[in-house]
């Protein structure tokens, strides 16, 4: 019997008729054997990002993170890391013309916490037809894609005339947790190219290194009347002596501003 018109619709790869039976998401088509994901507004290709790295790689990818210079010092030795949960993260991923040339918008498809995976760059060669076997790791799309057109027409000023294309394409990435100084925190690392992503993490302490900018600014600044001092006491010679004593004091008052430094950076 041949399905009604309502749950009738045309695989976006082929053009061939998908039988969509009451309540299903992902369709398979008869004829071309891609996969379609389906929701009120119509149906659109199903794609998976290629992952590259295993479990080991991902915990490397994450120290140098930790060890990098946003991050409190030692972080990476001194953190309890847990082991890794591998997820299909579900991206809307929408092209839109404007200004004359087409660009990309990634939209999360589910609740997430860490918006900053929506600033990756998904290149099309890593691009792949999802496959039914993923189907344990993959985390279900909740976000319709009607809701994500309304969002980028508020937000972003995207009519929905402007959009071109729009996919469902899941994202593999390792969601690590870990504890610092009696602190939950969690990561995100992309499986695809080991990019970390975190929007609460153990940062460091900015204060000592505002503070001795501050002291630095002041003190150079309080150098550099000395020059106007000496031409105001004694004419131009008093500048020639004065621009003498400006160099000496300019390169004493380095070497505490320096080795400061040096002792800030080794302990924050």
């Amino acid at each position: 019997m041949m399905p009604s018109t309502a749950t009738q619709l045309v695989c976006q790869q082929c053009g061939a008729p998908l039988v969509v039976e009451p309540g299903t998401q992902f369709v398979t088509c008869a004829f071309c054997h891609t996969t379609n994901f389906v929701d009120k507004s119509g149906a659109v290709l199903h794609y998976v990002v290629r992952d590259t790295l295993g479990e080991a790689d991902a915990e490397a990818a994450l120290r140098r993170w930790m060890a990098g210079n946003d991050t409190v010092k030692d972080l990476d030795k001194k953190a309890s890391i847990g082991r890794p949960q591998f997820q299909l993260f579900p991206l809307w991923m929408v092209t839109v013309a404007q200004d004359g040339a087409e660009k990309i918008i990634l939209e999360p498809a589910a609740a997430l916490s860490i918006i900053e995976l929506t600033s990756i760059a998904i290149p099309a060669a890593d691009l792949e037809p999802y496959d039914h076997t993923l189907d344990a790791d993959a985390i279900a799309p909740t976000t319709p894609l009607e809701t994500v057109k309304k969002w980028l027409a508020e937000n972003q000023q995207v009519a929905v005339g402007a959009i071109r294309a729009a996919s469902l394409v899941h994202l593999p990435i390792f969601v690590f947790k870990y504890e610092f100084d009696g602190r939950a925190y969690t990561a995100v690392v992309d499986a695809a190219n080991g990019r970390t992503f975190a929007s609460l993490f153990p940062s460091k302490w900015e204060t000592p290194y505002k503070t001795l900018g501050g002291i630095g600014c002041v003190a150079y600044f309080l150098a550099a009347l000395i020059p106007l001092a000496g031409y105001l006491l004694a004419g131009g010679a008093g500048l020639v002596t004065a621009m003498v004593v400006y160099l000496v004091v300019a390169a004493v008052l380095a070497v505490p501003i320096f080795a400061a430094a040096t002792v800030i950076s080794a302990k924050v």
